[in-house]
């Protein structure tokens, strides 16, 4: 069937009886408009096709081998006769209507405008499920086109909603789940179901989190990739690998928005240009639905959107900046217990479940809007917003309205936010910040200094400098009386003593810094960004060894650990009475 055009462009002409925008009234191509050198259209089948060239091959592909109705539209006679050669078409007369429609309709490209098969939302913010072949709007499927001013081309179909949805598919899933021997049993198999959830229909999400599951051998992590693949429908609804690159991911997904399942995506040698670096960039980016922008060996460069889900499973999960490990849904596997009933996997039954569940979504979508802000409210009652209350108010509220129709009771979701409360806390402990970040590599980083046949690191040289408890009275020739000499020639000194104690670090890129953060995000200079985020920072004028600069002070309480010495018996040392430093401007 062809692709179907919006209504309301058929007003005026296009030339010769032509419908303005059209190439004939009725025609199986639609034009879409012209962007450079390139023409869109949707062909005879409601593919999306941009053509650079209007030969004879390609406007006969384009309109699906169909001569006879090209010869009848713009027969081709033989010379100097007016009869029209059997089978034959003008290409000539065809290529020109067909520019020119395409010019009538405008500067059109598919950035931004083009939906392929997945979950998506119209501007009222109504659910529509593309399966590939057919659109489902308002609870009608109709062929691929043009609605809402978004174009839903024709591509591979994907598996479909069932005709109904029931809560028992979401709690037999649920059931599936528990199986599994997850660190948080309490969380995790609901926390997963919403996970599935928002794969299914991620392209209709303002927000999609990231997930990775982890575990050692032996925890069933396969084995749960087998069950999302099952629960999609298989390959045609799940993207699934176990060695892939980005561009390989971008390239299969296309403008979808079908859902990403990777296994094995361990850490890379270097983890800032790795494989993996990449692809978690691509699942950053698609948490939001953000732009990519690519360069080209053609110098085109490629322009799209990403809105896909993204799982990852593995052993280990790489080092993450804090911007990653915001957007992650952590969920951790132990081994399976030897009396573990070992998951339903039957495929047939399970694709059967997960069409079920993705009615139940696409029948309860009215109630989306409200019941995700029921769920973030309760989140931030219990002070967890930003991105936790994207993250887990996302997957519970999805969960929650798999498993109910109704919207759910306040005391059911303090009760939920009252288990996840423990776990979120100490997640936010382990996602720290960038500013956080910067100053564990600063206290980590040895300073060029010996003592007794070792470098001792900076956390040490401070803790020396501010007369804090336990902390070393001499390094080499360096007392706690003079130990801002040492540490000037670095950019850093301490002001005051003990839980007063601060520190002040250059904004420059003095070159004692620029070797403590080199080959770190916060080189030549850049830690100052990070400074100035760092809890009761201050800016000040200051100098170090002589050499001015301003700078930021840091008072010892905001740094990370580092009045936490702690004693031979587990307790807090006391710093034993000294004397005042003296407050000199300057270290020489």
């Amino acid at each position: 069937m062809g692709g179907k055009a919006e209504a309301g462009d058929r007003d005026g002409s296009g030339g010769k009886g032509r419908p303005r925008g059209y190439i004939w009234d009725g025609c199986p191509v639609v034009p879409l408009g012209i962007h450079g050198d390139l023409s869109y259209y949707l062909d005879t089948k409601g593919q999306l096709r941009a053509v650079d060239n209007h030969s004879q091959d390609k406007i006969r592909h384009i309109f699906g081998g169909r001569i006879g109705l090209l010869a009848t539209r713009y027969p081709r006679y033989h010379k100097n006769s007016t009869t029209p050669v059997a089978g034959a078409f003008d290409q000539g007369r065809i290529a020109t209507d067909m520019v020119a429609a395409c010019t009538e309709r405008g500067v059109w490209s598919p950035v931004g405008k083009v939906r392929g098969a997945g979950a998506w939302l119209d501007e009222d913010g109504h659910l529509i499920f593309h399966a590939g072949d057919e659109v489902l709007i308002s609870g009608k499927w109709e062929p691929p086109g043009v609605y809402g001013g978004h174009v839903y081309p024709a591509s591979d179909p994907v598996p479909r909603p069932a005709t109904s949805g029931t809560a028992e598919a979401a709690s037999e899933i649920l059931d599936a789940l528990q199986t599994w021997n997850w660190s948080r049993p309490d969380i995790d198999p609901m926390l997963t179901l919403g996970v599935i959830c928002a794969q299914q229909i991620g392209g209709a999400l303002d927000w999609r989190p990231v997930t990775w599951v982890t575990g050692d051998q032996a925890t069933g992590k396969s084995t749960l990739q087998r069950l999302l693949r099952y629960l999609h429908g298989g390959a045609s609804g799940l993207l699934q690998a176990s060695d892939a690159t980005e561009a390989g991911i971008r390239s299969v997904i296309g403008y979808s928005s079908m859902p990403v399942a990777l296994d094995e995506l361990e850490p890379d040698d270097d983890p800032k240009k790795g494989k993996a670096a990449a692809i978690i960039r691509l699942a950053r980016i698609a948490a939001s639905g953000d732009q990519i922008l690519r360069g080209s060996t053609d110098q085109k460069g490629y322009q799209g959107n990403a809105y896909s889900c993204f799982l990852f499973s593995s052993i280990l999960v790489p080092p993450l900046p804090p911007q990653d490990r915001s957007r992650l849904i952590l969920l951790d596997l132990n081994r399976l217990r030897p009396d573990a009933p070992k998951p339903k996997d039957d495929p047939r039954r399970l694709k059967a479940l997960g069409a079920s569940l993705r009615a139940s979504l696409v029948g309860r979508w009215d109630t989306w809007t409200k019941r995700l802000d029921l769920w973030r409210a309760s989140l931030a009652a219990h002070g967890h917003g930003g991105r936790q209350a994207d993250n887990y108010g996302t997957v519970l509220a999805l969960a929650d309205m798999a498993l109910h129709e109704a919207l759910p009771a306040e005391e059911v979701m303090a009760s939920w936010c009252a288990k996840l409360d423990a776990h979120l806390r100490d997640e936010s402990v382990d996602v720290g910040s960038n500013a956080e970040d910067m100053l564990v590599h600063l206290l980590s980083q040895p300073l060029d200094v010996w003592r007794r046949g070792q470098k001792l690191n900076v956390a040490s040289w401070l803790a020396m400098a501010g007369r804090l408890p336990r902390a070393p009275e001499q390094i080499g020739d360096a007392t706690s009386d003079n130990a801002n000499n040492f540490l000037a020639q670095f950019g850093l000194r301490v002001k005051g003593r003990d839980t007063s104690a601060e520190l002040c670090i250059a904004n420059k890129p003095l070159s004692g810094l620029c070797g403590l953060f080199e080959g770190t995000p916060w080189a030549a200079g850049v830690w100052a960004q990070a400074a100035r985020r760092v809890k009761d920072a201050k800016s000040a004028n200051m100098t170090f060894a002589r050499v001015p600069s301003r700078g930021y002070v840091i008072p010892f309480t905001s740094i990370p650990g580092l009045l936490n010495a702690m004693d031979e018996t587990g307790g807090t040392s006391q710093a034993p009475e000294r004397p005042e430093p003296p407050d000199m401007r300057d270290f020489v």
